[in-house]
């Protein structure tokens, strides 16, 4: 059967929301791969989460090409009804568990950042309220009719007697909470971690986008009725819609902050090469091939227990270079940069001017070159 109905738009709009969420997913990889090379436990999660997601929409799609998204009279076959039913059942527990898991990905995201006890604790508590709602959610789905095939075969006589929409309203419910909750909680803690002022904005910034997927789950609870409508196939469409919409809002609320090492290293590599352009059109010609003018701000241990770090001739407390927000990075500091993924290099040019030139590939041992300048004075 040809899709029909209010199936086609709600396809679309399917498809497209699983598609972004599939290009932050393989840009998480690979940032997390080969930029951060930090591949963590949250990182499965989130990939997972994903995978949930398209098994969603894979299977709304089967359930649409029998008739879902129709009035369920206009249906033909109508032997087409009962598989229609039962795929949209199997999309819907890959819905209840990807929203939990997606939503477990931003806590363990969180997790990353929490230093005091009462954050994991609260954090935890969330995630074990909402996993507890779905889990309950999803064992009322499956087994409110007796026997259990009567909930998407009507022919084979049984009845409906577990309280199925009110475990339904409980779990919707808890979504918001949970979405609510880690978009607002990050302003908590966030301004007392040892971030520069940039890095916490962009990630308080997309958490908060949370606060639209909340809008989506208010949106999806209020078309939870529509799962006991006696035109079920058709009546339910909005709330498929906007379970896809809420959970691929937060999967995209963790991938923006996630993936900022990757675009991050981009955006300097753009800004440091119109710099260095400038650099050569106003001090002639470059460094000769012996010369080494790459270093990295902060230094890392070299063998024997010595540490490269950049020097123009200043004191050690001269030894710094500004970073974003008035930020000073120091060379004694903890290196942002090599944890975060988005490691850097400092071009120096013979004029002893520092301009960052980042470099994505950067390993093993770092080179310090020192160069002084002296001018001669003009009678």
């Amino acid at each position: 059967m040809a899709v029909a109905g209010k199936r086609p738009k709600a396809l679309a709009v399917m498809y497209s929301l699983t598609f972004i969420v599939l290009l932050f997913t393989a840009l998480r990889i690979y940032t997390r791969i080969a930029v951060v090379q930090s591949y963590g436990l949250d990182d499965h999660v989130y990939v997972f989460a994903f995978v949930l997601l398209l098994l969603y929409t894979v299977f709304i799609h089967i359930a649409a090409t029998h008739g879902f998204g129709q009035n369920m009279w206009d249906i033909t076959p109508q032997s087409d009804i009962s598989p229609a039913v039962l795929n949209c059942c199997i999309a819907q527990t890959f819905a209840v568990i990807g929203m939990a898991v997606a939503k477990r990905s931003l806590g363990l995201f969180l997790l990353r950042l929490v230093k005091e006890r009462w954050h994991t604790i609260a954090i935890w508590v969330v995630l074990a309220n909402l996993m507890t709602a779905s889990l309950v959610c999803l064992f009322f789905f499956w087994f409110q009719c007796e026997p259990a095939a009567f909930l998407w075969d009507k022919s084979v006589g049984g009845k409906c007697e577990l309280p199925q929409l009110a475990v339904s309203i409980y779990l919707g419910a808890s979504c918001v909470f949970t979405e609510l909750f880690f978009a607002i909680f990050p302003w908590v803690f966030m301004w007392r971690l040892q971030m520069k002022k940039r890095e916490k904005l962009i990630i308080l910034a997309s958490m908060s986008l949370g606060i639209i997927a909340a809008a989506c789950g208010i949106k999806r609870a209020t078309e939870i009725p529509s799962l006991m409508s006696s035109n079920y196939l058709r009546d339910s469409v909005g709330i498929i819609v906007w379970s896809s919409a809420e959970q691929a809002v937060t999967m995209i609320c963790i991938g923006i902050p996630v993936c900022r090492p990757l675009y991050k290293g981009y955006l300097d590599r753009l800004t440091s090469h119109k710099t260095n352009s400038r650099y050569r059109n106003l001090n002639g010609p470059q460094l000769s091939a012996g010369q080494v003018p790459l270093h990295t701000i902060g230094g890392s241990d070299l063998p024997g227990g010595s540490k490269a770090s950049c020097s123009n001739g200043g004191s050690k407390g001269d030894s710094h270079t500004e970073q974003d927000e008035g930020d000073t990075f120091d060379s004694d500091s903890s290196m942002w940069k090599a944890e975060s993924g988005g490691l850097g290099e400092e071009y120096v040019p013979a004029g002893g001017a520092y301009v960052q030139h980042p470099a994505s590939a950067l390993r093993g041992i770092r080179v310090t070159k020192e160069v002084s300048v002296t001018k001669a004075e003009r009678h």
